[in-house]
C-alpha cells in the first residue's frame, strides 16, 4: 500500500467513521403494510407499463440479460406496446419519450427521432427529451462515417439546449464532448469539455418508468434497476469516453515533450473523474467508475510530476493510496448494502438510492470525489 501523508489519512479516517455510523441504517429502510389494489389502467397506460415488462424480459431468464440476442429481441418487442400507448394518448410526452429511448438502444433511430420531437413538441421544459434528442441526431450522423464530422451540428444544438435546461449539471455537455470525440471533432469536444467543467455538478437523468412493475417488490426493484441502470451505464459510459479521450491526449502531449500540456490533459481527466464519482443519484456504479478514473489520473500526474521534479508528484502519489483505501471501502458497503436486499430491508426503489446515498457518501468524501476543482483553462488545444 503507498504511505498516506497524516493530512489525507486523517481525511479519510474521518470518512470511515461516518461510515461506521451508517452500518446498520439501511436496516431501518423498509416499511410493512399491503398496498392497495391499483385503480384501472387507461388503454395508453396497460400498454405503457407492457412496454417496459417487455424491455425487461432478459432479467425474468437467468443468464439471458447477458445476452445480447436476447437483450434485442426484448427491446423489439417493447416497441409494439409503447406505439399502442402513443396511439392511444397522442399527447402522453412520457410515452412518446419512452419510445424514443427504447428505439435508440434498438438501433432503430430514425423511429427514435420521429418521437423525441413529438415529445419535444409537448413538453419543451424536460432536458432529458433534448438528451436524447441529441443522441439520436448523433446516431443518424454516424450511419455515414464519411460525412459524420460535418453533420454534427443537430446533435450539438440538442445536447446544448438541455444544458441551457439545466445550467447547473455538466453532463449534457460532458455526453457533447463524447459524441464529438466519436466522429474526431476535437474542436467540438474541447468546447463542450471546457464548459462542463465549469459547472458545479453531475446529475444523470432518471427515465419514466414505472416501479412497480414485477409481481412482489423484489422483481419490482430488480425490473426498474435493469431498465434505469442500463439508461444510467450509457450516461457514465460516454463521461468515461471524455476521460480517456482527455488521457490519449495527454499521453501524446508526453511523447512530443510536452509535460506542461500532458498534465492540463491528465487534470481533465481528474476534473471528469470528480463529476462522475460525486454525481447524483449517488451509486456504487458511479462511485466506482469515479475512483478507476481518479486512480488513471494520479498515475499519470506523479509520472509527469516525477519527470518535471514537481512537488506535487508526491500529493499524485498520495491521493493514488487514498483511491485504493476508498475502493475497499466501497466493497465494504457493497457488501452491506446487498446483505439488506437479502434480508428484505431494500425492497424498493427508493429505499435502494437512499441506501446507497448512505452508503456511498462516506466514500465520496474519503476517496476526495466530492469537490470537482476546476483546472486552468487550456494553453495549446489539440
Amino acid at each position: 500500500m503507498i504511505a498516506v501523508s497524516r493530512p489525507l489519512a486523517s481525511r479519510w479516517r474521518v470518512a470511515l467513521g461516518a461510515m461506521a455510523l451508517l452500518g446498520l441504517a439501511c436496516a431501518a429502510l423498509a416499511e410493512g403494510g399491503v398496498p392497495p389494489s391499483p385503480p384501472a389502467l387507461s388503454p395508453g397506460e396497460a400498454e405503457f407499463r407492457a412496454g417496459w415488462v417487455a424491455f425487461a424480459e432478459p432479467i425474468r431468464k437467468p443468464g439471458s440479460e447477458r445476452t445480447a440476442e436476447a437483450r434485442q429481441h426484448a427491446r423489439e418487442a417493447a416497441i409494439p406496446h409503447l406505439e399502442a400507448a402513443v396511439a392511444a394518448a397522442p399527447r402522453n410526452a412520457t410515452y412518446q419519450s419512452s419510445l424514443a429511448y427504447i428505439c435508440l438502444t434498438a438501433g432503430k433511430y430514425d423511429k427514435a427521432l420521429a418521437a423525441i420531437n413529438q415529445a419535444v413538441d409537448l413538453e419543451r421544459g424536460d432536458p432529458l427529451l433534448y438528451l436524447l434528442r441529441g443522441q439520436a441526431e448523433a446516431a443518424i450522423a454516424q450511419l455515414n462515417p464519411e460525412e459524420a464530422a460535418t453533420r454534427m451540428g443537430p446533435a450539438m444544438t440538442a445536447f446544448s439546449r438541455a444544458a441551457e435546461l439545466d445550467p447547473k449539471n455538466a453532463l449534457p455537455l460532458l455526453q457533447a464532448a463524447s459524441v464529438a470525440v466519436d466522429v474526431n471533432r476535437a474542436d467540438l469536444a474541447l468546447t463542450n469539455l471546457k464548459k462542463a467543467l465549469s459547472l458545479p455538478e453531475c446529475r444523470l437523468y432518471r427515465l419514466p418508468v414505472p416501479e412497480d412493475l414485477g409481481a412482489d417488490p423484489a422483481s419490482s426493484l430488480n425490473t426498474w434497476e435493469y431498465i434505469q441502470y442500463g439508461h444510467w451505464f450509457g450516461l457514465v459510459a460516454r463521461c468515461q469516453n471524455v476521460a480517456d479521450y482527455c488521457r490519449r491526449a495527454g499521453q501524446e502531449a508526453e511523447r512530443k515533450g510536452d509535460l506542461a500540456a500532458a498534465e492540463e490533459r491528465y487534470q481533465w481527466v481528474r476534473s471528469v473523474a470528480k463529476f462522475v464519482g460525486a454525481a447524483e443519484p449517488p451509486l456504487f456504479i458511479t462511485v466506482n467508475t469515479g475512483i478507476d478514473m481518479l486512480e488513471d489520473a494520479y498515475r499519470n500526474l506523479a509520472r509527469v510530476g516525477k519527470a518535471t521534479g514537481s512537488k506535487e508528484a508526491k500529493r499524485w502519489e498520495e491521493e493514488l493510496g487514498i483511491c485504493q483505501l476508498g475502493r475497499e471501502q466501497l466493497f465494504g458497503a457493497l457488501k452491506l448494502y446487498e446483505r439488506d436486499v437479502s434480508t428484505g430491508a431494500i425492497a424498493s426503489v427508493q429505499q435502494s438510492l437512499e441506501a446507497q446515498a448512505k452508503l456511498a457518501s462516506p466514500v465520496i468524501a474519503g476517496a476526495g470525489l466530492g469537490t470537482v476543482d476546476q483546472p486552468p483553462p487550456a494553453k495549446r488545444p489539440q
